[in-house]
């Protein structure tokens, strides 16, 4: 699985399932935001790569740009 379908997976399962923190907006987007920061630490840091850019759309129009990542 390429990197890119491995992190928009990731994304779509852990949106689901993610409980937000106490005082944090309960929308769509929160969720999503809490989402995309645990697949980034678990997908991309694992591979010293940090999240440039990300679109998560279906079929082959998913495009994610990451950068190294500084330390």
């Amino acid at each position: 699985m390429s990197l890119t379908k491995n992190f928009c997976h990731c994304v779509k399962k852990v949106r689901h399932s993610i409980k937000l923190r106490q005082g944090q907006k309960r929308t769509k987007g929160a969720r999503e935001s809490a989402a995309i920061a645990v697949c980034v630490k678990s997908v991309l840091q694992t591979k010293g790569l940090t999240l440039k850019k990300v679109r998560c759309l279906p079929k082959k129009k998913a495009r994610l740009f990451t950068q190294k990542l500084r330390k």
